[in-house]
């Protein structure tokens, strides 16, 4: 029987087909199909699907599925799972950085995505993103069923996605059913407000749409009556209907003959009113053992593996599949290759309806038997099934073992959802509960939130003490807890914990945690002396502790001496090697490209392969500090546009966290800002970082060395920038230890404009304290000397002394290097020694290839000064209006923003200009992140400012 329901959804359909034409056209958008249980969601969905389909778009599709404890990002799994049995992920470089965020969905990419916390669902969310922008075809629809069954992580990452669609080919689908949608409910609902997504309420179909629906179904008139019965017992339900009218059929109330359907006998009022009824019909018709696979099946699940349906009940594979075969005669179970599940979730419902609670918990009990004597089991699965046939103890250690997994992946709601149903399977006071509550101490660490993890370990520890556990047990609650602690950066309450430890075998653990915590009291000698105490007890042999207790070592003597950290990280990172510890080798690698960053002239590909080998090996936060020592790189090369993209993950990443970090991410993006020459947005960031931890030193001093120094450095503003400088300073000596590269500039600044006596004072600080190795500091501290001898009449000594520091150096001249550049020349045309005139010329060179029209104009302003021959600038620079020469639009980019304005697209605009499409882009690109502009269509107001 054809039953065509979607006639009577034409609106909806039609609204969905547009939101795919606008992802074809690079507009993304997640909508939410929310109605009541057989409303017709799912017909929806498949006819929006094959729609796009046709219209060359890729379509990836998934459902949540009701349990408990629902498995982790379920939806998105099945949807790559799928869609990679027939296609290949593309090689290209964007995804490349989320293949361990994307392998745990698919193994098969070949990443293995384990380790102490999995990668970040913001991470996974973001390759989702990049995987939508990047498959094969005109775009990509993603189809999320059943989300009010889903999981916590799964709702994060669709709030994700939901927040970054706007620009990405790419239209989510989610279908909601109203009476079970509470969490889904308060996402989309928040979504919605915000413009990040549409809700879509499928109502209950009137009288004249059931007619309708009824007519198409039957593919003829239907005899009069019958429209009006099915409208009175479908409830405005489609799928209510085609039953109703299935069970017309069936009873022979409703027969086809020669001239048309024709009804052979009254309606009467025992014919089933509701879907229920007539699935008991069927059941009904079934074989006793064909009903007996359908009621276990129902216990297991609206999808289930039938495999172990048949080993549970004992039945060959083949006896299994006539089972099957009647249960799908009958419309109560749909086949798709290898796969079988209940025709609808109402259908399962149904189906275990009709089973008593003992009936239930023995068909659950042979059915965790059978999955336990399996090859593959999913803890949760079996979990349930152990639940549901009341084996508490047993239920106890599936639910440990399956929150376990979930934290090896990173699923740390779902793994506190587990661990809360293994606490209630649990006997008080037995051996599980104790470790049940040690993985929640666990849980709470990795997740940054000291509070509760501090609260779940005390609790531990008061039982155990109750019980009279043995002291080396209790010592290791304390250690756990106390490396929660110094995750959470409360160093007080970890080193209370830590002078508990007595045991022997727990002090290398105990040195290494207590050098951290003097590390975090800023007693370095301390810090450094309890590390190698760790590794004089630990000997020659590798071992994490080992790993980590040169990790202390290297991250206090980066801020003392980068050639000391920089052995101290080869060391770990030797005896990670040779444990084959991904994790800690990724941990070492991120310390060595921290001290690169020190350098004058680091390079990206060091960064990004640390970062890469941090993400496979799960350790998100080390991730998460690479990619803000990437961004600090981005920004020294003056690559605003993709430090800027990068800034904003970095600090929705780190605030989602609850990392440490997120304060220095947000001056970091303020930094960007501030380059870019948006100083509001600049003053919110430098707000927000110092709300995050008042008292941080990294944020307070940063405000001032890292943000608004080197700021006012660009704007060519060299007094404010010298106070500025001054201001960290200040700060910086009152908290020695910290890591600070730019001291070499502050000596220049002081010695240029300063008097001579604060000049030498400045001088002598930076050559006899800390980081005077830093080769970014001892650069800038060599023109100081060259300016100093300059002034003394030794021009001899001065060029000599200018020409060490500047060696040459691979690539373009970074612009604070221009800076420092044009600020010795200004000295050197004032004392009359060295080449000002070709210093002055490289500078303003490279600042106005970078755009940096104000610290241009300022560098112009001090030639003339000197008496040093400006050169003319670009034809029709005159012509850039002042508040765009400010943010550093060139003249070039003036022309095409002026184009954009009329209407033209890049392929006119390269015709009219005589430049490459790429080369149009490059500037549009570069306009848009200069002015703040949401889009082309927003600069015009920037042009008529």
């Amino acid at each position: 029987m054809k039953c065509p329901v979607l006639l009577a959804r034409n609106e909806e359909l039609d609204d969905l087909g547009r939101m795919v034409d606008d992802a074809i056209g690079g507009s993304g958008r997640l909508v939410f199909l929310r109605g009541d249980a057989g409303v017709g969601k799912s017909r929806l969905v498949d006819a929006a699907a094959r729609a796009a389909r046709e219209r060359g778009a890729a379509v990836l599709s998934g459902r949540a599925a009701r349990s408990s404890t629902p498995t982790p990002l379920r939806p998105f799994g099945e949807a790559m799972l799928a869609w990679l049995r027939e296609h290949e992920l593309p090689q290209h470089p964007a995804l490349a950085p989320f293949r361990p965020s994307l392998a745990r969905l698919a193994p098969q990419l070949g990443v293995d995505p384990a380790g102490e916390q999995g990668t970040s669902l913001l991470l996974l969310g973001e390759g989702l993103l990049r995987l939508g922008t990047h498959l094969p075809g005109t775009a990509t629809v993603l189809v999320l069923e059943d989300l009010h069954w889903a999981d916590p992580e799964t709702l994060a990452v669709v709030e994700y996605l939901g927040d970054n669609l706007e620009n990405v080919p790419m239209l989510v689908i989610a279908t909601v059913r109203t009476e079970e949608s509470g969490s889904v409910d308060e996402v989309a609902d928040a979504l919605a407000n915000r413009g990040a997504a549409r809700i879509v309420g499928l109502r209950s179909l009137d009288v004249t749409a059931v007619r309708g629906l009824v007519a198409a179904c039957l593919d003829d008139a239907p005899p009069v009556g019958v429209a009006e019965f099915v409208a009175e017992h479908c409830q405005g339900l489609p799928l209510l209907a085609e039953e109703q009218l299935a069970g017309l059929i069936s009873t022979g109330a409703l027969v086809r003959g020669d001239a048309g359907w024709q009804a052979s006998t009254p309606f009467q009022p025992g014919i089933p009113p509701s879907l229920a009824r007539n699935v008991e019909q069927r059941l009904e018709r079934l074989s006793p053992s064909a009903r007996r696979f359908a009621d276990a099946a129902s216990v297991l699940g609206a999808e289930f593996d039938w495999r172990l349906v048949a080993r549970a009940l004992g039945s060959a594979e083949v006896e299994a599949l006539s089972q099957l075969r009647g249960l799908v005669e009958q419309q109560l179970v749909v086949a798709s290759e290898d796969a079988f599940a209940f025709g609808h979730a109402l259908v399962r419902e149904i189906v275990r309806g009709t089973l008593l609670v003992p009936e239930q918990r023995a068909l659950a009990g042979l059915l965790a038997s059978a999955a336990a004597g399996g090859d593959s089991v999913d803890d949760a699965v079996l979990a349930e099934l152990l639940s549901q046939a009341g084996r508490r103890e047993e239920a106890a250690g599936a639910w440990l073992a399956a929150a376990r997994d979930a934290i090896r992946r990173g699923a740390l709601a779902t793994a506190r959802e587990m661990l809360a149903r293994a606490e209630e399977a649990a006997e008080p006071d037995s051996d599980a509960a104790t470790e049940i509550a040690g993985a929640l101490v666990e849980v709470w660490s990795f997740a940054g939130e000291v509070e509760p993890a501090l609260a779940a370990g005390r609790a531990l520890l008061a039982r155990l003490e109750a019980t009279g556990a043995p002291a080396a047990e209790r010592e290791e609650v304390a250690v756990r807890l106390a490396r929660a602690a110094v995750t959470g950066a409360r160093y007080d309450e970890a080193a209370r914990l830590l002078e508990t430890v007595r045991s022997p075998g727990l002090r290398p653990a105990a040195d290494v945690l207590g050098a951290w915590v003097e590390y975090g009291n800023a007693r370095f000698d301390a810090a450094v002396a309890r590390a190698r105490a760790a590794l004089a007890a630990l000997g020659p042999a590798a071992d994490q502790l080992a790993c980590e207790a040169w990790e202390v070592i290297g991250t206090v003597e980066r801020g003392r001496d980068v050639v000391a950290a920089e052995v101290a990280f080869e060391e770990g990172y030797r005896s990670a090697d040779v444990l084959g510890s991904d994790h800690w080798r990724s941990r070492l690698l991120s310390g060595l490209v921290s001290v690169e960053l020190a350098g004058r002239r680091p390079r990206e590909e060091r960064f990004v392969a640390a970062r890469d080998a941090a993400l496979a090996s799960g350790a998100v936060a080390t991730a998460a500090r690479l990619e803000l020592d990437l961004n600090v790189l981005r920004l020294r090369e003056f690559d605003l546009e993709r430090a800027m993209l990068a800034a904003d993950a970095s600090v929705a990443q780190l605030a989602r966290l609850r990392l440490p970090l997120h304060g220095p991410a947000l001056l970091l993006r303020a930094f960007g800002h501030g380059l870019a020459g948006r100083e509001a947005e600049m003053e919110r960031d430098l707000a927000a970082g110092k709300a995050v931890d008042p008292d941080d030193v990294v944020v307070r001093a940063g405000e001032h060395g890292h943000v608004r120094a080197p700021v006012a450095l660009a704007r060519g503003r060299y007094e404010l920038a010298r106070t500025e400088f001054a201001t960290a300073m200040d700060l910086y000596r009152a908290h020695p230890g910290q890591l600070f590269s730019m001291r070499g500039i502050w000596a220049l600044l002081e010695t240029a404009l300063g008097d001579g006596d604060a000049g030498e004072r400045a001088r002598a600080e930076v050559r006899a304290g800390e980081q005077a190795s830093s080769p970014h500091n001892w650069f800038a501290l060599q023109f100081a000397e060259a300016v100093a001898a300059g002034r003394r009449g030794q021009g001899e000594e001065a060029a000599r002394l200018f020409a060490d520091a500047d060696w040459t150096q691979p690539g373009p001249l970074p612009w604070m290097e221009a800076h420092l550049r044009i600020v010795v020349a200004r000295e050197a045309a004032r004392d009359g020694w060295g080449e000002p005139q070709t210093w002055f010329r490289q500078g303003l060179e490279r600042l106005v290839e970078l755009g940096q029209g104000e610290g241009a104009a300022a560098c112009r302003a001090l030639m003339r000064e000197a008496g040093v021959a400006v050169p003319r600038r670009m034809p029709g620079s005159d012509r850039v209006p002042a508040h765009l020469s400010r943010i550093g639009v060139t003249a070039r980019e003036f022309e095409v923003l002026e184009l954009v304005v009329s209407g033209l697209s890049n392929q006119a605009i390269a015709d009219r200009l005589v430049l490459s499409v790429r080369t149009v882009e490059v500037h549009v690109a570069r306009l848009l992140q200069r002015t703040g502009a949401r889009g082309r269509a927003d600069l015009a107001a920037h042009l008529a400012r």
